[in-house]
């Protein structure tokens, strides 16, 4: 081992390694990992590493240590899978935090075809779930981000999205069992009865709902958790909105968000801009778009008049709108009519749309369906396509997303994007767009890629773009390790209420402070958060 080993705060090296003996003698030192370089699950560049801004010391084990932990008074980082890519992956808050990794909790306790739900651990994948139904052959579509590798549970505790009908994971969870701080094991709504029948089915329970404190949380460790599916349709009809120019943003959110909240779009539509066209074009080997882009690469952004060049010669759109439509023929055809009439206000807006059926009475099977891989998993078949685009700007370039909330209508949105747009240009970072809306909010996402030599520029963008967004009376949904503090500075109502709030819940369920301390800007009251 090459580099210094990074200590917990006020952890000594032979109190670390008495509760690395103590944990290895109950689970087995094949599930104890003192070193970061390897244990993790597969990464996108082929590594098992934990990476290098992870601590040194990690553990992949149940999550009875949570007791030993306390008794050391060791930190503990938790991660489902360490997939959190764009917002720091698998690294605490606290350097030198043990990592308490459990992709290795890979049941699926259930899937439920009648009612549409599967309860699964934390290491379980969309990939897993996806080819468990597969393999069954039962009629349902998981729900599935854009990258399927990471965990069901994981993605939904940080308010992930998919694509389906169920995309909104955080709103389709039903049902959770959670070990808390102080290694007690609960289960909530339905299932603090016994034997309750209902527990993935009727969210709220009896009393106070509880599941919300574990959202983005480090008051607990979810080990099991409900999650809704969508039963597969008997058509879907896959679609694509165009349009000609930057502007068009607005009339294209407006109305996108429209047609959702009236019911006649039941997923989420996601947004592509010019960059991401672009992108994948230069990917594929394109000789004309990588001719006008390659001055640029690496270098600084794209420039809007090379980017309308390649337009112009390309025949391309500046956005590109996807979502699709589910259910039986008469009905989604019927609802293509409308999402057609509806565009159809919006100069030069061109609707692709492919219609997929089956034999009356059956359902579809996405396995059937004959699509190239998707950018948006809207069949619910899990792939990892995107991480195609993550070698644009250099072999093995970072990302990071900057992901803030916004209301719906374009006008906000697109007051927003020129903002963001001007920031990450002048820092030298392409602007790729990474837009999703739902009926009442829209979450546009910057994805910022940038080479291992540009991470101080990259920070700075960062502080940049949370100034400028708090400045317009918003913030992210979820944010860096890095900004977690920051982020969390700006929800400051009446004197930081919440804050305070947050923090007493965190004294009362984890006086000692070891589970993933600073997760969210949470810390107990008796240790103010650190500078990062």
């Amino acid at each position: 081992m090459t580099e210094q080993r990074v200590l917990p705060p006020n952890i000594d090296e032979v109190t670390l390694e008495a509760f690395f003996d103590n944990v290895s003698s109950q689970i087995g030192a094949s599930n104890v990992s003192r070193d970061h370089t390897f244990g993790a699950p597969k990464g996108p560049h082929g590594q098992y590493s934990y990476g290098i801004h992870s601590p040194l010391h990690v553990i992949t084990a149940r999550v009875f240590i949570v007791k030993a932990a306390n008794r050391f008074r060791i930190p503990l980082w938790t991660v489902s899978r360490g997939k959190n890519l764009g917002y720091g992956g698998s690294s605490p808050v606290v350097r030198g935090s043990v990592v308490l990794d459990l992709h290795r909790m890979k049941k699926i306790i259930e899937i439920n075809e009648e009612y549409a739900y599967a309860i699964v651990e934390p290491g379980v994948t969309f990939f897993d779930l996806y080819e468990t139904v597969k393999k069954r052959g039962l009629k349902l579509w998981p729900s599935v981000p854009s990258l399927g590798w990471g965990s069901i549970v994981g993605n939904t505790l940080e308010r992930g999205f998919g694509y389906t009908p169920e995309g909104e994971h955080s709103q389709m969870q039903c049902g959770m069992e959670v070990v808390l701080p102080n290694g007690e094991l609960v289960r909530t709504g339905m299932g603090a009865m016994e034997g309750n029948k209902c527990f993935a089915l009727f969210k709220g329970g009896l009393g106070p709902s509880v599941d919300g404190l574990f959202f983005q949380s480090n008051l607990g460790v979810v080990t099991k958790m409900g999650i809704h599916c969508t039963p597969a349709p008997e058509a879907y009809i896959k679609c694509e909105v165009s349009v000609p120019r930057e502007e068009d943003l607005v009339s294209l959110v407006g109305i996108s968000t429209d047609l959702l909240r009236r019911r006649i779009l039941s997923n989420s539509p996601g947004f592509a801009n010019i960059v991401c066209l672009a992108m994948a074009a230069a990917a594929a080997g394109d000789v004309i778009v990588r001719s006008k882009v390659a001055p640029y690469v690496g270098k600084t952004a794209i420039p809007d008049r090379v980017l309308k060049e390649i337009q112009t010669t390309k025949e391309w759109p500046w956005w590109v709108n996807l979502f699709s439509l589910f259910g039986p023929r008469d009905l989604v055809e019927a609802q293509l009519v409308a999402v057609k009439r509806a565009f159809s206000k919006i100069p030069g807006a061109v609707v692709t749309a492919k219609l997929h059926t089956c034999a009356p009475g059956q359902v579809l099977n996405p396995e059937v369906i004959g699509e190239e891989p998707e950018i948006l998993p809207q069949t619910g078949r899990p792939t990892l396509h995107s991480l195609s685009m993550l070698n644009f700007r250099e072999n093995g370039a970072g990302h990071v997303a900057f992901a803030p909330v916004i209301p719906p209508s374009g006008r906000e949105l697109y007051e927003w994007y020129l903002k963001a747009k001007k920031l990450t240009m002048d820092a030298g970072f392409d602007f790729v767009a990474d837009f999703h809306l739902w009926a009442r909010y829209a979450i546009p996402i910057d994805l910022v890629m940038f080479k291992s030599s540009e991470q101080a520029k990259m920070r700075a963008l960062l502080k940049d773009l949370t100034d400028m967004t708090v400045k317009l009376g918003y913030s992210e949904y979820r944010t860096h390790v890095s900004f977690m503090d920051e982020v969390a500075s700006h929800h400051n109502f009446n004197n930081g209420a919440m804050a305070k709030l947050t923090s007493a819940f965190k004294d009362f369920l984890d006086p000692n402070g070891i589970l993933s301390p600073g997760k969210s800007g949470v810390w107990n009251s008796s240790r103010p958060s650190p500078k990062l």
